[in-house]
């Protein structure tokens, strides 16, 4: 059998190996699945040890000259996805077959090897396997608290398949405090008009009267519901409108058997939002290089 880890262009993929190889893990595959990865980001690429027993997707990105790893908007982290257990030395090994492709690279990861530098980065989940009911002992006091504030109010919690309505006020609101594209934008609202199955995009938002409060866009796969917008208005803020509305669609889905990924964060006060629901930890990683040649190298991090 073929132990090495080769790279390959995400469009010299075989998909029927790729989808049986990420369909194992644990970890859900949106951020490994060929159309996503294709929409989101455009160019990517995979190391993959012998017959797909174990895959990376990576995205590769040329300037100066130069082509090298980056991770793109939406797409969180990647993952070294495998049939059987990762031990410590794949681990590495991926990490090492990475570093000798690519002279640079900044790669946000799943998977953690003690014999490489990482930083640690908060992801919160909230577990929707049990009924509302359990779900709901598991809140906080200050969530509580704010759950009071908005039952002062007559929201409406409503589905939606507008995805352009949370993605403008999403980008009008946030757009100056993160590091995306407006294309990077443009790319999301794409995939989320392109999808026909109505299960995979989930969009919900919080109305009060005619004046929307608060909403949220989500993608989901077969094991977690991923969500990538997030608005509240400054009205619905002092109304706690987004306490509201992650209540409700935990209501919604409670039993469903899958996982809230909340995405973040280690803003601390967006952490204590996020833990507030109950929502527990999965770290996961970041972990950059730089072996460019001069001049090169001093144009980027050290690492």
């Amino acid at each position: 059998m073929n132990n090495a880890i080769q790279y390959i262009s995400g469009n010299a993929v075989s998909l029927k190996k790729w989808n049986e190889c990420i369909k194992t893990s644990t970890l859900g595959t949106l951020y490994a699945e060929p159309a996503f990865m294709t929409a989101i980001a455009g160019n990517w690429g995979a190391f993959v040890l012998g017959d797909y027993m174990a895959v990376l997707p990576v995205f590769p990105r040329k300037k100066w000259g130069v082509t090298y790893l980056y991770q793109p908007a939406f797409i969180q982290k990647s993952a070294i996805y495998s049939r059987e257990i990762l031990s410590d030395q794949l681990i590495s090994d991926f990490l090492q077959a990475c570093r000798n492709e690519f002279k640079f690279g900044e790669l946000y990861l799943a998977n953690y090897s003690a014999f490489f530098k990482a930083i640690p980065k908060n992801n919160f989940l909230v577990s929707l396997s049990e009924v509302y009911d359990k779900i709901e002992s598991g809140y906080r006091t200050d969530l509580n608290r704010n759950r009071k504030i908005a039952s002062r109010y007559g929201f409406r919690y409503c589905k939606s398949g507008n995805a352009k309505l949370v993605h403008d006020h999403f980008k009008k609101a946030y757009a100056h405090e993160l590091n995306y594209t407006s294309q990077d934008y443009e790319h999301l609202l794409l995939y989320c008009n392109s999808m026909n199955d109505a299960d995979r995009i989930i969009i919900r938002e919080i109305w009060l009267e005619d004046k929307l409060q608060a909403a949220c866009l989500c993608v989901a796969d077969q094991q977690r519901i991923y969500l990538l917008l997030n608005y509240t208005s400054p009205e619905g803020r002092k109304r706690s409108a987004n306490h509201f509305l992650l209540d409700q669609l935990i209501k919604e889905f409670a039993g469903s058997e899958k996982t809230l990924d909340l995405e973040g964060s280690d803003q601390p006060g967006i952490a204590h939002f996020y833990q507030n629901f109950g929502a527990v930890n999965e770290p996961f990683y970041f972990i950059g290089w730089n072996q460019l040649p001069w001049p090169f190298r001093y144009l980027k991090p050290a690492y």
